[in-house]
Formats: structure tokens, C-alpha cells, sequence
């Protein structure tokens, strides 16, 4: 009898969620180091090229949807979401999600992981970050441009910065970010 309890427990324990933002972060920092430098930057090959990406006003109108679904859904920072349900909100902007996951180059997004023992990430599935929200409550600005080889960002040039407003005017901003 005793077993079966344990082995149930054990199991309810895998199968936990996880809505503290720190001890989140902390899980998240121990697979990082786990990882064995998955997350380090890669080393650039001597004949690599960047592709130099702006943020645009698209990627922003995004992460502004992605705010709302987490801001007015019953979602938390932890929560992650496949892109395909920011559609439902964008049905006014015909392939504005296209580059979606761009938005990753400036931490304002996060995949979503899928192992609790190693860094391996569920296809489409992403989570607004910290800086996501700070930089859509107009708190934080970004590099204009992050420097891009094999979808990794390994720069970012520091002048431009802008403000979500200088993406989207600030009255068009407040009519999108109305629930």
C-alpha cells in the first residue's frame, strides 16, 4: 500500500506546475548550467556573416498581443502559448506573425521548454518574458538592431534605442493594448 502512495506522489511531483516567476527562473538557470554551454554563446565561425534584423512595428504590434494574452488572460509569466492562438487576435493584420519568434533576439520571448533534465524546446510555443512586458509598458527601451548568425543574436547595436512608442504611436498603442 505504502508503494503505491509513493509511487503516486513521485508522480503528481513530475506532473507539477510551476507559477513562482523565481523559483521559475531558478529552474530555468539550473538547466541552463546543466545544458553543458547549449546556452553559452556559440563560437563565431571566422567566415560567418550577420544578418542585421531590426525590430520592427510588426514584431511589436506581436509582443503587444502576447502582452494581452498574458495580461488579461488568466495566464502567469510562466505560461507559455503556441503562436498560432496570437491569430485570433490578429485577424486586422493578415501575416503580421511571420517573424514572431524573432522577437527571441531581444529577450522579449522565450521558447518553451519541454525537459525538465535537458534544454529542449516544444516547436512554436513561446512565453512573454519580463523584458516583453517592461518594454510594452514603456519602461524599457531595445537596441534598434540585433546582429543575427544561425538565428542566434550576438550583438546588438546600441544606438538607436527605441520605445515601443517610436514603433507604434502612442495612440494607436493605447487603442491595442485596450482589452
Amino acid at each position: 500500500m505504502e508503494n503505491k502512495s509513493n509511487q503516486s506522489n513521485n508522480e503528481h511531483k513530475e506532473e507539477a506546475v510551476i507559477t513562482d516567476a523565481k523559483e521559475f527562473n531558478e529552474i530555468q538557470n539550473e538547466l541552463v548550467e546543466k545544458s553543458k554551454g547549449k546556452f553559452i554563446k556559440p563560437p563565431l565561425p571566422k567566415d560567418a556573416k550577420f544578418t542585421k534584423v531590426p525590430i520592427t512595428r510588426n514584431l511589436a504590434i506581436s509582443l503587444v498581443f502576447a502582452y494581452k494574452h498574458y495580461k488579461y488572460g488568466d495566464n502567469k509569466l510562466t505560461d507559455y502559448f503556441p503562436k498560432k492562438i496570437l491569430t485570433q487576435y490578429l485577424k486586422e493584420y493578415p501575416h503580421i506573425t511571420r517573424n514572431f519568434k524573432q522577437l527571441v533576439y531581444w529577450d522579449l520571448i522565450a521558447p518553451m521548454p519541454t525537459s525538465p533534465s535537458e534544454v529542449i524546446y516544444k516547436k512554436g510555443w513561446y512565453g512573454i518574458t519580463e523584458n516583453g512586458i517592461a518594454f510594452v509598458q514603456q519602461e524599457i527601451g531595445l537596441p534598434k538592431y540585433a546582429f543575427v548568425h544561425n538565428n542566434f543574436a550576438y550583438e546588438h547595436q546600441t544606438n538607436p534605442y527605441v520605445m515601443i512608442t517610436d514603433l507604434i504611436d502612442k495612440n494607436a498603442l493605447k487603442e491595442l493594448l485596450k482589452p
